[in-house]
């Protein structure tokens, strides 16, 4: 009689746990942006107790007038000592017509933060991206995130240039320079901004002499600017893109480089025990 109250306890404190572990993980989809559109296939999954399992999905993004596909691949595996499953990274793929010109990189997950579904679109589109880290020590500090599309680490991910507030790159300050009439609203100003700090491709107004421009803009951390392009997505050239670094640059962005593989470093001694956030 004790034996067998005991199995029911235990189960039922199992299944306790498991929906509880379900509960956090729809969780983490929600928050890191890819809905509830998975949460179906995941409990299903969760049910068949896999060692490992993955899910799938595409996203839609608008470029304009114009839209773009992202294939995410997201894994889950399942603790070694416990029926708790963990959502620890996925790939993200921006598909391209020819698709030799497909671009891929696996994002990492820690208790449910991290890399966003639209924040990995808009880092695999080239845009730079403002995430609140943590150090090896454990210590939060910011940091503009790009990748770096001509030099790939170990695990064939592209590494990651870090520009953090050392580097000189003031959002706030930059936008200034630029005849944005959004900015002339604080709360405008302030929706603007976090959507640059996400990565977006943003769509603003210009005004002219004798008129107003539509544009669209990104935070552009390395020059320290803005990227602008027309209604038609074409960029436009500010002169200053392809401007010889400063000395005192040069040696800035040579820390932050340095900096940055020292944090890779121990990111993946994090990643082998289930602690690593980022990218």
């Amino acid at each position: 009689m004790l034996s067998d109250q005991h199995e029911y306890y235990k189960l039922l404190n199992n299944t306790f746990m498991n929906v509880k572990n379900l509960e956090f993980l729809k969780e983490g989809l929600k928050y890191l942006g890819f809905g509830e559109k998975l949460n179906a296939d995941l409990e299903n999954k969760i049910k068949e107790q896999p060692a490992e399992f993955k899910l799938s999905m595409v996203g839609e993004f608008n470029k304009g007038d114009t839209k773009e596909k992202v294939n995410y691949s997201l894994d889950f595996r399942k603790s070694d000592q416990t029926d708790m499953y963990f959502f620890n990274r996925y790939q993200a793929t921006l598909k391209n017509d020819d698709p030799s010109k497909d671009v891929t990189q696996t994002f990492y997950i820690t208790k449910n933060s991290g890399i966003t579904a639209k924040e990995a679109y808009n880092l695999l589109s080239g845009r730079a991206v403002n995430k609140d880290l943590n150090n090896k020590e454990g210590q939060p500090y910011n940091a503009w995130l790009q990748l770096d599309f001509q030099e790939k680490d170990k695990n064939d991910n592209f590494k990651v240039k870090q520009y953090h507030a050392g580097y000189g790159y003031d959002l706030d300050m930059v936008m200034a320079k630029y005849p944005i009439k959004e900015q002339l609203n604080a709360e405008e100003k302030t929706k603007l901004m976090k959507s640059l700090e996400k990565g977006n491709l943003t769509q603003v107004t210009f005004a002219r002499e004798g008129g107003e421009d539509k544009m669209y803009i990104a935070a552009n951390p390395q020059y320290k600017n803005l990227d602008l392009y027309n209604v038609k997505m074409e960029k436009q050239f500010q002169g200053i893109e392809k401007k010889e670094k400063s000395g005192e640059d040069k040696s800035k962005e040579k820390k932050e480089t340095v900096k940055q593989d020292s944090e890779e470093e121990s990111e993946g001694k994090r990643k082998s025990k289930r602690k690593g956030i980022g990218v």
